[in-house]
C-alpha cells in the first residue's frame, strides 16, 4: 500500500489546516496508508479528519519553557522522525510546515519529500523581520529547498517566484481544494462589514480599525464584525475603545462564519502577506462583495485582477477606507462582481484540485 506522510508540527484552525483535513481524507480513501506527525493539534481539526487516516503525537524530547512552543514542537517532531519512526521504502513526505525540517529528514532516510508552500516566501518574511534577518531566512529556506523533489503553490504567483530560482525542479500550482456551497438564496443583507482571521500582525486587523474610523460617520448605522481567536484580541479592542468605536467594532472568538458571510454587505480582507486565502474562495459562495489587499499572494487570482472584487495597496488605511466608501455607494456594481465571481466558482472545485495532488505525487 501507498503511504504518505503529512508533516505537520503545529496544527491549529485556519486555511492550511483546511487543507490537511481534505487531502488526508482524501488520500485514504484512495486507498492510500496516510499518517499524519504532529506536536499538538486542534480538538476540532481532529475530529474532522477520517478516524482511518493515523495521527501521531510525539513525545516532548525536549519542553524548554523559554523556546516558543511551535519550535519546541518542530524539534520533537524531527527527534522522533529520526530516531523512532520506521520509514517504508516507497513513503513519500508531504511536507505542510517547517519544510527545511522535512526535506532533511528526507535526505537521510532517502525519501522522497514533496513540500506545500502556504504562503507567498518574501511575503511571509518581510513584515516580520529586519532586512538583514529577512534575507538570511529567505536564502535558508531557498537553499533547503533545493533539495525537495518537488513543490506545490497555491498560487501562480508563489509558482512563479520558485520557477525563477529552480529552473530544472518540478513545480505546479494546486489552488486550495474547496467544497463548493453555491449559496444561490436570496439574502437580507444587515449593515455590516465583515471580516474573518487570526488576530495577529499578518491580518492586520488595526488597519482595518483604522480605516472603519475613517468613514463611521458616512455610515452611522453600520457595524465592523470580526470573526477570529489570537494574541491580538486585547490590542484591538483598546483601539477601538480609543476610537470610541467599541459599540461599533463587535468581535467573536472563532467559528464558522458562514452565517455572518452570507448577512453581510461587504467582506473585507487587509492582509500584508497570505498564500492563497481560502476565506474569499468561501465568500464568493455568498455572492458577498469581497474587497481585498492585493498582497503577495492569491488575492489577485481569486478576483481576477479586480473584476470579481476590489483590489487595495497593503497596509493603507485611507485607500482601504475610500474603497469602503466606494462599495457602499456604489453597491449594485459590487454586487455583480460577485455574481461573475460566483459563476466561475468552479476552477477551486475540490475534486479537481485532490486530483491534481494525486497525479503530481504519482510522478515522484
Amino acid at each position: 500500500m501507498k503511504k504518505i506522510l503529512f508533516f505537520m508540527p503545529n496544527i491549529e484552525r485556519g486555511g492550511i489546516e483546511k487543507n490537511l483535513i481534505i487531502l488526508s481524507n482524501y488520500f485514504e480513501k484512495k486507498n492510500y496508508s496516510i499518517e499524519i506527525v504532529y506536536g499538538q493539534i486542534s480538538n476540532i481539526v481532529s475530529k474532522k479528519i477520517n478516524k482511518k487516516v493515523r495521527k501521531t503525537k510525539v513525545k516532548k524530547f525536549i519542553d524548554f519553557t523559554y523556546l516558543n512552543p511551535r519550535i519546541v514542537n518542530t524539534i520533537n517532531c524531527f527527534f522522533y522522525l529520526l530516531f523512532f519512526y520506521s520509514f517504508r521504502k516507497e513513503e513519500k513526505i508531504l511536507s505542510f510546515q517547517d519544510h527545511p525540517i522535512a526535506i532533511f529528514i528526507s535526505l537521510l532516510k532517502k525519501l522522497k519529500c514533496i513540500i506545500r508552500i502556504a504562503n507567498h516566501p518574501v511575503g511571509s518574511l518581510k513584515f516580520y523581520n529586519s532586512k538583514i534577518i529577512f534575507i538570511i531566512k529567505l536564502y535558508i529556506k531557498n537553499f533547503s529547498y533545493l533539495f525537495s523533489d518537488g513543490i506545490i503553490c497555491n498560487s501562480m504567483a508563489s509558482t512563479n517566484y520558485f520557477k525563477k530560482k529552480f529552473k530544472s525542479k518540478k513545480i505546479i500550482t494546486i489552488y486550495n481544494p474547496i467544497q463548493i456551497k453555491k449559496d444561490m438564496k436570496n439574502k437580507i443583507r444587515n449593515n455590516q462589514i465583515i471580516s474573518v482571521g487570526r488576530l495577529q500582525n499578518q491580518k492586520n486587523f488595526h488597519g482595518l480599525i483604522k480605516a472603519f474610523n475613517l468613514i463611521k460617520d458616512n455610515f452611522k448605522e453600520t457595524n465592523l464584525i470580526i470573526i477570529g481567536s489570537g494574541s491580538y484580541l486585547k490590542s484591538l479592542k483598546k483601539l477601538s475603545k480609543n476610537l470610541n468605536l467599541s459599540k461599533r467594532v463587535i468581535f467573536y472568538k472563532y467559528q464558522n462564519p458562514s452565517n455572518f458571510i452570507k448577512k453581510s454587505k461587504i467582506f473585507i480582507l487587509n492582509s500584508l502577506w497570505e498564500g492563497l486565502p481560502n476565506i474569499l474562495i468561501e465568500t464568493q459562495n455568498y455572492l458577498t462583495p469581497i474587497i481585498s489587499t492585493n498582497c503577495l499572494s492569491g488575492p489577485d487570482e481569486i478576483l481576477k485582477n479586480g473584476k470579481y472584487g476590489y483590489l487595495v495597496p497593503i497596509n493603507n488605511e485611507i485607500k482601504l477606507a475610500k474603497k469602503i466608501k466606494y462599495v457602499l455607494s456604489n453597491y449594485k456594481e459590487a454586487t455583480q462582481k460577485s455574481k461573475l465571481a460566483f459563476k466561475d466558482l468552479g476552477r477551486f472545485d475540490i475534486s479537481n484540485q485532490c486530483k491534481k495532488y494525486d497525479n503530481f505525487l504519482k510522478q515522484f
